[in-house]
Protein backbone atom coordinates (compact mmCIF):
# COMPACT_ATOMS: atom_id res chain seq x y z
CA UNK A 1 0.00 0.00 0.00
CA UNK A 2 1.53 3.16 -0.52
CA UNK A 3 1.54 6.21 1.57
CA UNK A 4 -1.05 8.05 0.04
CA UNK A 5 -3.25 5.02 0.63
CA UNK A 6 -2.43 5.13 3.87
CA UNK A 7 -3.01 8.55 4.90
CA UNK A 8 -6.87 7.87 3.75
CA UNK A 9 -9.23 9.16 5.94
CA UNK A 10 -11.71 6.75 7.31
CA UNK A 11 -15.44 7.42 7.35
CA UNK A 12 -18.82 5.66 7.40
CA UNK A 13 -21.26 4.91 5.30
CA UNK A 14 -25.14 4.56 6.35
CA UNK A 15 -27.53 1.91 4.06
CA UNK A 16 -31.08 1.95 4.47
CA UNK A 17 -33.95 0.12 4.32
CA UNK A 18 -36.34 -2.58 5.52
CA UNK A 19 -33.35 -4.93 7.25
CA UNK A 20 -35.79 -5.48 10.25
CA UNK A 21 -38.27 -7.48 8.23
CA UNK A 22 -38.07 -10.91 8.04
CA UNK A 23 -37.84 -11.41 4.47
CA UNK A 24 -34.55 -12.93 2.59
CA UNK A 25 -33.54 -10.53 0.13
CA UNK A 26 -33.57 -7.49 2.75
CA UNK A 27 -30.93 -9.42 4.96
CA UNK A 28 -28.68 -9.58 1.98
CA UNK A 29 -28.70 -5.86 0.67
CA UNK A 30 -26.58 -4.43 4.22
CA UNK A 31 -24.31 -7.62 3.65
CA UNK A 32 -23.48 -7.47 0.79
CA UNK A 33 -22.93 -3.37 0.87
CA UNK A 34 -20.88 -3.47 3.83
CA UNK A 35 -18.39 -6.50 1.96
CA UNK A 36 -18.04 -4.21 -1.24
CA UNK A 37 -17.78 -0.82 0.97
CA UNK A 38 -14.96 -2.39 3.41
CA UNK A 39 -13.24 -3.80 0.38
CA UNK A 40 -12.77 -0.53 -1.21
CA UNK A 41 -12.25 1.69 1.48
CA UNK A 42 -10.42 0.12 4.63
CA UNK A 43 -10.72 0.70 7.68
CA UNK A 44 -14.31 2.18 6.77
CA UNK A 45 -17.58 1.54 8.82
CA UNK A 46 -20.89 0.78 7.30
CA UNK A 47 -24.12 1.60 9.72
CA UNK A 48 -27.52 0.22 8.70
CA UNK A 49 -30.62 1.81 9.37
CA UNK A 50 -33.95 0.92 8.76
CA UNK A 51 -37.71 2.13 10.01
CA UNK A 52 -37.81 0.58 13.18
CA UNK A 53 -34.36 -1.31 13.65
CA UNK A 54 -33.62 -2.74 16.72
CA UNK A 55 -37.19 -1.73 18.02
CA UNK A 56 -38.24 -4.70 15.69
CA UNK A 57 -35.52 -7.37 15.79
CA UNK A 58 -36.92 -10.54 13.62
CA UNK A 59 -36.01 -14.00 13.31
CA UNK A 60 -33.52 -13.51 10.23
CA UNK A 61 -31.37 -10.53 10.91
CA UNK A 62 -28.87 -13.42 12.69
CA UNK A 63 -27.22 -11.10 14.83
CA UNK A 64 -26.77 -7.96 12.31
CA UNK A 65 -28.88 -4.85 13.47
CA UNK A 66 -29.80 -1.97 12.38
CA UNK A 67 -30.55 1.09 14.26
CA UNK A 68 -34.05 2.62 14.19
CA UNK A 69 -34.56 5.40 11.24
CA UNK A 70 -37.48 6.68 14.24
CA UNK A 71 -40.56 9.13 13.26
CA UNK A 72 -39.39 11.59 10.72
CA UNK A 73 -38.83 15.17 11.71
CA UNK A 74 -36.76 17.77 10.41
CA UNK A 75 -33.99 17.14 13.31
CA UNK A 76 -34.29 13.51 13.25
CA UNK A 77 -32.57 14.16 9.38
CA UNK A 78 -30.31 16.47 10.99
CA UNK A 79 -28.96 14.00 12.98
CA UNK A 80 -28.72 11.12 10.57
CA UNK A 81 -27.10 13.69 8.58
CA UNK A 82 -24.14 13.95 10.79
CA UNK A 83 -23.45 10.45 11.32
CA UNK A 84 -22.30 9.39 8.03
CA UNK A 85 -20.01 10.44 4.97
CA UNK A 86 -22.89 9.57 2.41
CA UNK A 87 -25.80 7.29 2.69
CA UNK A 88 -26.83 4.44 0.44
CA UNK A 89 -30.79 3.69 0.69
CA UNK A 90 -31.68 0.39 -0.50
CA UNK A 91 -31.76 -1.73 -2.74
CA UNK A 92 -34.81 -3.58 -2.49
CA UNK A 93 -38.50 -1.83 -3.95
CA UNK A 94 -38.41 0.54 -1.58
CA UNK A 95 -38.83 3.29 -3.63
CA UNK A 96 -42.64 4.01 -3.06
CA UNK A 97 -45.24 5.84 -1.34
CA UNK A 98 -47.29 2.93 -0.09
CA UNK A 99 -46.00 2.84 3.47
CA UNK A 100 -49.10 1.34 4.54
CA UNK A 101 -48.58 -2.31 3.25
CA UNK A 102 -45.78 -2.44 5.79
CA UNK A 103 -48.00 -2.13 8.85
CA UNK A 104 -49.04 -5.70 8.92
CA UNK A 105 -45.08 -6.44 8.58
CA UNK A 106 -44.29 -4.08 11.54
CA UNK A 107 -47.58 -4.82 13.81
CA UNK A 108 -47.75 -1.40 13.32
CA UNK A 109 -50.92 1.17 12.92
CA UNK A 110 -51.12 2.59 9.80
CA UNK A 111 -51.06 6.08 12.00
CA UNK A 112 -48.02 5.17 13.24
CA UNK A 113 -46.39 3.81 10.09
CA UNK A 114 -47.34 7.47 8.33
CA UNK A 115 -45.29 9.24 11.24
CA UNK A 116 -42.24 6.70 10.58
CA UNK A 117 -42.44 7.85 7.16
CA UNK A 118 -40.13 5.41 5.25
CA UNK A 119 -41.49 6.20 1.94
CA UNK A 120 -40.25 10.25 2.64
CA UNK A 121 -37.09 8.71 4.27
CA UNK A 122 -36.27 6.19 0.84
CA UNK A 123 -37.37 8.84 -1.67
CA UNK A 124 -36.74 12.27 -0.01
CA UNK A 125 -33.12 10.91 1.31
CA UNK A 126 -31.51 14.05 4.13
CA UNK A 127 -33.58 17.04 2.03
CA UNK A 128 -32.28 19.18 -0.26
CA UNK A 129 -29.69 21.39 2.56
CA UNK A 130 -28.26 18.36 4.10
CA UNK A 131 -27.49 16.75 0.51
CA UNK A 132 -25.53 19.50 -0.75
CA UNK A 133 -22.78 18.03 1.53
CA UNK A 134 -23.90 14.67 2.51
CA UNK A 135 -24.49 12.66 -0.81
CA UNK A 136 -27.74 10.42 -1.10
CA UNK A 137 -27.47 7.12 -3.30
CA UNK A 138 -29.98 5.15 -5.10
CA UNK A 139 -28.65 2.11 -4.24
CA UNK A 140 -29.40 -0.18 -7.55
CA UNK A 141 -33.46 -0.09 -6.11
CA UNK A 142 -36.51 -1.07 -7.56
CA UNK A 143 -39.79 1.11 -8.39
CA UNK A 144 -42.29 -1.30 -7.67
CA UNK A 145 -45.64 1.16 -8.77
CA UNK A 146 -45.91 4.05 -11.07
CA UNK A 147 -46.58 6.82 -8.90
CA UNK A 148 -49.20 9.00 -8.65
CA UNK A 149 -48.52 12.59 -10.44
CA UNK A 150 -48.81 14.44 -7.01
CA UNK A 151 -45.68 12.23 -5.98
CA UNK A 152 -44.02 12.61 -9.17
CA UNK A 153 -42.43 15.84 -8.05
CA UNK A 154 -40.82 14.39 -4.76
CA UNK A 155 -39.22 11.52 -6.96
CA UNK A 156 -38.03 14.19 -9.83
CA UNK A 157 -36.96 16.45 -7.41
CA UNK A 158 -34.26 14.08 -5.29
CA UNK A 159 -32.87 12.61 -8.53
CA UNK A 160 -32.50 15.68 -10.21
CA UNK A 161 -30.41 17.37 -7.15
CA UNK A 162 -28.27 14.43 -6.80
CA UNK A 163 -25.22 13.40 -8.43
CA UNK A 164 -25.90 9.65 -8.98
CA UNK A 165 -29.02 7.71 -9.28
CA UNK A 166 -29.58 3.85 -9.68
CA UNK A 167 -32.10 1.73 -10.38
CA UNK A 168 -32.26 -1.66 -11.05
CA UNK A 169 -34.18 -2.76 -14.25
CA UNK A 170 -35.75 -0.84 -17.03
CA UNK A 171 -38.76 -0.66 -16.00
CA UNK A 172 -37.55 1.35 -13.12
CA UNK A 173 -36.18 3.94 -15.36
CA UNK A 174 -39.05 4.33 -17.11
CA UNK A 175 -41.31 5.06 -14.29
CA UNK A 176 -38.71 7.74 -13.16
CA UNK A 177 -38.99 9.33 -16.94
CA UNK A 178 -42.70 9.30 -16.22
CA UNK A 179 -41.90 11.26 -13.18
CA UNK A 180 -40.37 13.93 -15.69
CA UNK A 181 -36.39 12.66 -14.46
CA UNK A 182 -34.51 14.45 -17.54
CA UNK A 183 -31.16 13.50 -15.39
CA UNK A 184 -28.78 10.34 -16.40
CA UNK A 185 -29.52 7.18 -14.41
CA UNK A 186 -27.63 4.25 -14.35
CA UNK A 187 -29.45 1.14 -14.48
CA UNK A 188 -27.49 -1.62 -12.06
CA UNK A 189 -28.73 -5.56 -11.53
CA UNK A 190 -29.50 -6.06 -8.12
CA UNK A 191 -26.66 -6.29 -5.53
CA UNK A 192 -27.48 -9.40 -4.95
CA UNK A 193 -25.44 -10.82 -8.01
CA UNK A 194 -22.34 -10.28 -5.48
CA UNK A 195 -23.72 -12.75 -2.91
CA UNK A 196 -20.96 -15.78 -3.86
CA UNK A 197 -18.59 -13.36 -2.18
CA UNK A 198 -20.07 -13.29 0.82
CA UNK A 199 -19.89 -16.50 2.98
CA UNK A 200 -17.20 -18.95 2.63
CA UNK A 201 -17.67 -22.07 0.45
CA UNK A 202 -16.55 -24.10 3.06
CA UNK A 203 -18.82 -22.23 5.44
CA UNK A 204 -21.58 -22.93 3.02
CA UNK A 205 -20.72 -26.91 3.79
CA UNK A 206 -20.78 -26.68 7.00
CA UNK A 207 -24.03 -24.94 7.30
CA UNK A 208 -25.47 -27.61 4.74
CA UNK A 209 -24.09 -29.46 7.50
CA UNK A 210 -25.79 -28.57 10.19
CA UNK A 211 -29.55 -28.66 8.21
CA UNK A 212 -28.52 -31.94 7.16
CA UNK A 213 -28.03 -33.33 10.90
CA UNK A 214 -31.41 -31.80 11.98
CA UNK A 215 -32.94 -33.98 9.07
CA UNK A 216 -34.40 -30.79 7.59
CA UNK A 217 -32.31 -31.51 4.40
CA UNK A 218 -31.57 -34.88 2.73
CA UNK A 219 -27.97 -36.35 3.29
CA UNK A 220 -28.15 -38.88 0.71
CA UNK A 221 -30.34 -37.88 -2.60
CA UNK A 222 -30.31 -34.31 -4.32
CA UNK A 223 -32.63 -31.75 -2.70
CA UNK A 224 -35.13 -29.49 -5.49
CA UNK A 225 -35.54 -26.52 -3.38
CA UNK A 226 -39.55 -25.01 -3.91
CA UNK A 227 -40.78 -21.78 -2.67
CA UNK A 228 -43.47 -19.46 -2.96
CA UNK A 229 -45.81 -16.85 -0.65
CA UNK A 230 -49.27 -16.86 0.45
CA UNK A 231 -50.34 -15.31 -2.73
CA UNK A 232 -49.73 -18.92 -4.91
CA UNK A 233 -52.15 -21.41 -2.09
CA UNK A 234 -54.48 -21.37 -4.32
CA UNK A 235 -52.39 -22.36 -7.40
CA UNK A 236 -50.67 -25.32 -4.86
CA UNK A 237 -52.46 -27.94 -6.62
CA UNK A 238 -51.49 -26.96 -9.80
CA UNK A 239 -47.40 -26.59 -8.73
CA UNK A 240 -47.68 -30.05 -7.10
CA UNK A 241 -48.94 -31.44 -10.07
CA UNK A 242 -45.96 -30.35 -12.42
CA UNK A 243 -43.30 -31.08 -9.45
CA UNK A 244 -44.40 -34.33 -9.53
CA UNK A 245 -43.75 -34.41 -13.55
CA UNK A 246 -40.82 -32.84 -12.57
CA UNK A 247 -39.13 -35.46 -10.19
CA UNK A 248 -39.81 -38.00 -12.75
CA UNK A 249 -39.12 -36.76 -15.76
CA UNK A 250 -36.37 -34.06 -15.25
CA UNK A 251 -35.00 -34.10 -11.67
CA UNK A 252 -34.77 -37.64 -9.56
CA UNK A 253 -34.66 -35.31 -6.28
CA UNK A 254 -36.09 -35.22 -2.73
CA UNK A 255 -38.25 -32.00 -2.08
CA UNK A 256 -37.12 -29.19 0.22
CA UNK A 257 -39.75 -26.26 1.10
CA UNK A 258 -38.13 -23.21 1.50
CA UNK A 259 -39.53 -20.14 3.59
CA UNK A 260 -37.08 -17.15 1.97
CA UNK A 261 -40.22 -14.47 3.41
CA UNK A 262 -42.21 -15.47 6.45
CA UNK A 263 -43.70 -11.52 6.34
CA UNK A 264 -45.16 -12.88 3.00
CA UNK A 265 -46.61 -15.72 4.39
CA UNK A 266 -44.29 -18.38 3.04
CA UNK A 267 -45.64 -20.71 5.35
CA UNK A 268 -49.05 -21.02 3.79
CA UNK A 269 -47.81 -22.13 0.58
CA UNK A 270 -45.71 -24.97 2.46
CA UNK A 271 -48.59 -26.55 4.04
CA UNK A 272 -50.81 -26.69 1.14
CA UNK A 273 -47.99 -28.12 -1.56
CA UNK A 274 -46.35 -30.38 1.28
CA UNK A 275 -50.53 -31.23 1.28
CA UNK A 276 -50.59 -32.12 -2.11
CA UNK A 277 -47.20 -33.91 -2.64
CA UNK A 278 -48.52 -37.19 -1.56
CA UNK A 279 -45.88 -40.28 -2.00
CA UNK A 280 -43.07 -38.30 -2.05
CA UNK A 281 -40.03 -37.60 0.82
CA UNK A 282 -40.46 -33.85 1.69
CA UNK A 283 -38.05 -31.81 3.76
CA UNK A 284 -38.95 -28.67 5.12
CA UNK A 285 -36.48 -25.79 6.65
CA UNK A 286 -37.42 -23.61 9.50
CA UNK A 287 -39.35 -20.60 8.74
CA UNK A 288 -36.38 -17.17 9.82
CA UNK A 289 -33.72 -18.90 9.41
CA UNK A 290 -30.70 -16.42 8.45
CA UNK A 291 -29.22 -15.72 4.92
CA UNK A 292 -26.49 -17.56 5.31
CA UNK A 293 -28.59 -21.00 5.92
CA UNK A 294 -30.19 -20.08 3.12
CA UNK A 295 -27.96 -19.25 0.74
CA UNK A 296 -26.39 -22.96 1.66
CA UNK A 297 -29.69 -24.71 0.89
CA UNK A 298 -29.32 -23.41 -2.32
CA UNK A 299 -25.80 -23.72 -2.86
CA UNK A 300 -26.40 -27.23 -1.87
CA UNK A 301 -29.06 -28.10 -4.03
CA UNK A 302 -29.89 -29.54 -7.20
CA UNK A 303 -31.96 -26.87 -8.36
CA UNK A 304 -34.78 -23.93 -7.40
CA UNK A 305 -38.05 -23.16 -8.15
CA UNK A 306 -39.03 -20.00 -6.73
CA UNK A 307 -41.10 -16.85 -6.13
CA UNK A 308 -38.48 -15.26 -4.04
CA UNK A 309 -36.30 -13.51 -6.44
CA UNK A 310 -33.05 -13.70 -4.66
CA UNK A 311 -33.60 -17.35 -4.24
CA UNK A 312 -33.02 -17.62 -7.99
CA UNK A 313 -30.49 -14.69 -7.91
CA UNK A 314 -28.68 -17.35 -5.39
CA UNK A 315 -29.24 -20.16 -7.95
CA UNK A 316 -28.10 -18.14 -10.80
CA UNK A 317 -24.66 -17.39 -8.76
CA UNK A 318 -23.78 -20.47 -7.51
CA UNK A 319 -24.58 -22.23 -10.93
CA UNK A 320 -27.89 -24.40 -10.16
CA UNK A 321 -30.36 -24.70 -12.22
CA UNK A 322 -33.43 -21.99 -11.64
CA UNK A 323 -36.98 -21.70 -12.47
CA UNK A 324 -38.59 -18.33 -11.45
CA UNK A 325 -42.57 -18.70 -10.34
CA UNK A 326 -44.49 -15.66 -11.31
CA UNK A 327 -48.02 -17.17 -10.82
CA UNK A 328 -49.16 -13.40 -10.09
CA UNK A 329 -46.86 -11.61 -13.10
CA UNK A 330 -44.96 -9.37 -11.51
CA UNK A 331 -42.52 -7.53 -13.42
CA UNK A 332 -40.01 -7.54 -11.32
CA UNK A 333 -39.73 -11.60 -11.75
CA UNK A 334 -40.15 -10.61 -15.26
CA UNK A 335 -37.41 -8.04 -15.34
CA UNK A 336 -35.37 -11.14 -13.59
CA UNK A 337 -35.21 -13.73 -16.20
CA UNK A 338 -34.50 -11.49 -18.83
CA UNK A 339 -31.68 -9.83 -16.77
CA UNK A 340 -30.61 -13.48 -16.09
CA UNK A 341 -30.72 -14.35 -19.64
CA UNK A 342 -33.30 -17.06 -19.77
CA UNK A 343 -36.84 -15.64 -20.10
CA UNK A 344 -38.35 -18.80 -21.06
CA UNK A 345 -37.26 -19.91 -17.36
CA UNK A 346 -40.28 -17.88 -15.92
CA UNK A 347 -43.28 -20.16 -15.41
CA UNK A 348 -46.80 -18.17 -14.85
CA UNK A 349 -49.27 -21.65 -14.80
CA UNK A 350 -48.51 -24.99 -14.72
CA UNK A 351 -48.06 -25.39 -18.71
CA UNK A 352 -45.31 -22.61 -18.76
CA UNK A 353 -43.41 -24.37 -15.23
CA UNK A 354 -42.92 -27.35 -17.37
CA UNK A 355 -41.85 -25.79 -20.30
CA UNK A 356 -39.52 -23.34 -17.52
CA UNK A 357 -38.33 -26.84 -15.50
CA UNK A 358 -37.38 -28.40 -19.24
CA UNK A 359 -35.46 -25.47 -19.99
CA UNK A 360 -33.48 -24.51 -16.74
CA UNK A 361 -32.34 -28.55 -16.31
CA UNK A 362 -31.50 -28.92 -19.94
CA UNK A 363 -28.83 -25.51 -19.80
CA UNK A 364 -25.05 -25.33 -18.38
CA UNK A 365 -24.49 -22.41 -16.01
CA UNK A 366 -24.12 -18.89 -17.56
CA UNK A 367 -20.88 -18.01 -16.08
CA UNK A 368 -20.09 -15.05 -18.77
CA UNK A 369 -23.72 -13.21 -18.47
CA UNK A 370 -23.05 -13.55 -14.53
CA UNK A 371 -19.34 -12.08 -14.94
CA UNK A 372 -20.90 -9.03 -17.14
CA UNK A 373 -23.67 -8.48 -14.37
CA UNK A 374 -21.16 -8.49 -11.45
CA UNK A 375 -18.45 -6.06 -13.43
CA UNK A 376 -21.92 -3.13 -13.76
CA UNK A 377 -22.01 -3.98 -9.88
CA UNK A 378 -18.76 -4.03 -9.25
CA UNK A 379 -18.85 -0.45 -11.04
CA UNK A 380 -21.70 0.93 -9.22
CA UNK A 381 -19.68 0.48 -5.74
CA UNK A 382 -16.36 1.74 -7.30
CA UNK A 383 -18.76 4.80 -7.83
CA UNK A 384 -19.88 5.18 -4.81
CA UNK A 385 -16.70 4.32 -2.60
CA UNK A 386 -15.26 7.28 -5.05
CA UNK A 387 -17.87 9.74 -3.68
CA UNK A 388 -17.85 8.50 0.09
CA UNK A 389 -14.06 9.44 -0.12
CA UNK A 390 -14.73 12.86 -1.82
CA UNK A 391 -17.28 13.50 0.72
CA UNK A 392 -15.51 12.76 3.80
CA UNK A 393 -12.23 14.64 2.59
CA UNK A 394 -14.26 17.99 2.60
CA UNK A 395 -16.35 16.93 5.42
CA UNK A 396 -13.53 16.45 8.13
CA UNK A 397 -10.16 16.60 6.42
CA UNK A 398 -8.10 13.09 6.04
CA UNK A 399 -6.14 13.25 9.33
CA UNK A 400 -8.81 14.92 11.32
CA UNK A 401 -7.62 14.63 15.29
CA UNK A 402 -10.91 14.86 16.14
CA UNK A 403 -11.93 11.51 14.84
CA UNK A 404 -8.73 9.80 15.38
CA UNK A 405 -10.08 8.00 17.94
CA UNK A 406 -13.61 6.98 17.37
CA UNK A 407 -11.97 5.19 14.00
CA UNK A 408 -9.89 3.30 16.31
CA UNK A 409 -12.40 2.25 18.40
CA UNK A 410 -14.40 1.69 15.70
CA UNK A 411 -11.49 -0.72 14.10
CA UNK A 412 -11.60 -2.44 17.51
CA UNK A 413 -15.17 -3.04 17.99
CA UNK A 414 -15.39 -4.37 14.02
CA UNK A 415 -13.02 -7.05 14.95
CA UNK A 416 -14.36 -7.96 17.88
CA UNK A 417 -17.31 -8.88 16.03
CA UNK A 418 -15.81 -10.92 13.39
CA UNK A 419 -14.32 -12.88 16.44
CA UNK A 420 -17.30 -13.19 17.89
CA UNK A 421 -18.72 -14.65 15.03
CA UNK A 422 -16.05 -16.78 14.20
CA UNK A 423 -16.57 -18.03 18.18
CA UNK A 424 -19.92 -18.73 17.40
CA UNK A 425 -19.20 -20.22 14.34
CA UNK A 426 -17.50 -22.77 15.33
CA UNK A 427 -18.90 -23.11 18.50
CA UNK A 428 -21.84 -24.27 16.28
CA UNK A 429 -19.73 -26.76 14.35
CA UNK A 430 -18.04 -28.13 17.23
CA UNK A 431 -21.84 -28.44 18.60
CA UNK A 432 -22.97 -30.26 15.46
CA UNK A 433 -19.65 -32.84 15.48
CA UNK A 434 -20.02 -33.84 18.68
CA UNK A 435 -23.56 -34.31 18.02
CA UNK A 436 -22.83 -36.31 15.06
CA UNK A 437 -20.55 -38.37 17.04
CA UNK A 438 -22.98 -38.75 20.28
CA UNK A 439 -25.23 -40.26 17.36
CA UNK A 440 -23.11 -42.36 15.87
CA UNK A 441 -22.10 -43.83 19.60
CA UNK A 442 -25.72 -44.51 20.14
CA UNK A 443 -26.25 -45.92 16.23
CA UNK A 444 -23.63 -48.62 17.25
CA UNK A 445 -25.12 -49.20 20.88
CA UNK A 446 -28.66 -49.76 19.07
CA UNK A 447 -27.24 -52.44 16.83
CA UNK A 448 -25.02 -54.38 19.82
CA UNK A 449 -28.41 -54.19 21.76
CA UNK A 450 -30.42 -55.60 18.47
CA UNK A 451 -27.48 -57.94 17.57
CA UNK A 452 -28.01 -59.45 21.39
CA UNK A 453 -31.76 -59.71 21.55
CA UNK A 454 -31.74 -61.27 18.05
CA UNK A 455 -28.57 -63.70 19.48
CA UNK A 456 -30.83 -64.28 22.84
CA UNK A 457 -34.08 -65.09 20.69
CA UNK A 458 -32.14 -67.50 18.38
CA UNK A 459 -30.91 -69.23 21.80
CA UNK A 460 -34.16 -68.65 23.04
CA UNK A 461 -35.96 -70.65 19.58
CA UNK A 462 -33.02 -73.19 19.78
CA UNK A 463 -33.53 -73.96 23.14
CA UNK A 464 -37.80 -74.40 22.67
CA UNK A 465 -37.16 -76.28 19.48
CA UNK A 466 -34.83 -78.64 21.82
CA UNK A 467 -37.48 -78.89 24.27
CA UNK A 468 -40.29 -79.92 21.77
CA UNK A 469 -37.71 -82.54 20.60
CA UNK A 470 -37.16 -84.30 23.87
CA UNK A 471 -41.07 -84.01 24.94
CA UNK A 472 -41.52 -85.94 21.81
CA UNK A 473 -39.05 -89.02 22.45
CA UNK A 474 -40.74 -92.13 23.49
CA UNK A 475 -38.91 -92.18 26.78
CA UNK A 476 -40.34 -89.07 27.58
CA UNK A 477 -44.06 -90.04 26.50
CA UNK A 478 -44.00 -93.44 28.39
CA UNK A 479 -42.75 -92.64 31.56
CA UNK A 480 -45.11 -89.64 31.89
CA UNK A 481 -46.99 -91.64 34.18
CA UNK A 482 -44.19 -92.85 36.69
CA UNK A 483 -43.35 -89.17 36.68
CA UNK A 484 -47.06 -87.93 37.45
CA UNK A 485 -47.29 -90.40 40.50
CA UNK A 486 -43.62 -89.52 41.67
CA UNK A 487 -44.60 -86.15 42.01
CA UNK A 488 -47.60 -86.51 43.87
CA UNK A 489 -45.68 -88.80 46.37
CA UNK A 490 -43.13 -85.87 46.94
CA UNK A 491 -45.69 -83.58 47.53
CA UNK A 492 -47.30 -85.75 49.95
CA UNK A 493 -44.44 -86.66 51.47
CA UNK A 494 -43.03 -82.78 51.93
Amino acid sequence: MSSSENTRPTGTVAVWGTFDLDNFGDHLFPRVTEQEITRRLEGWRVRPFSPYGEQHPCRMDGGFLAEALDDWSPLRVEQLSRLADLTLIGGGEIIHFQDHVLAGAYHASEEKLAARAPSRYFVDGLGADFERAHPVVWNAVGIPFAPEPAQAGMIRDAVERREYTSVRDELSLERLRACGVEKDVAVVPDIGFLLDRLVAPEVLDERLRYLKFMEWYPSDRPALIVHANRSAVHRAAEVAKTIEWALDEAVSADVVLLETGPVHGDGLFADALAARLTGRRIYRLPAGLPPEDVLAAVHGSAGVIAMSFHANIAAFVFGKPWVVLDLSDQSKLRALAETMGAPDQRAVDADTLANAVRAAFGRTPDRERLRALQARVDAHFDRVADMALRAREERGGDTAARIADLDRQNGLLRQAYQQLRRRQFAERVALVTELEKTRSELEQMRARWNSAVSELQDRAAHDSRELEALRNTKLVRWSEPARTVYGRIRRSGS
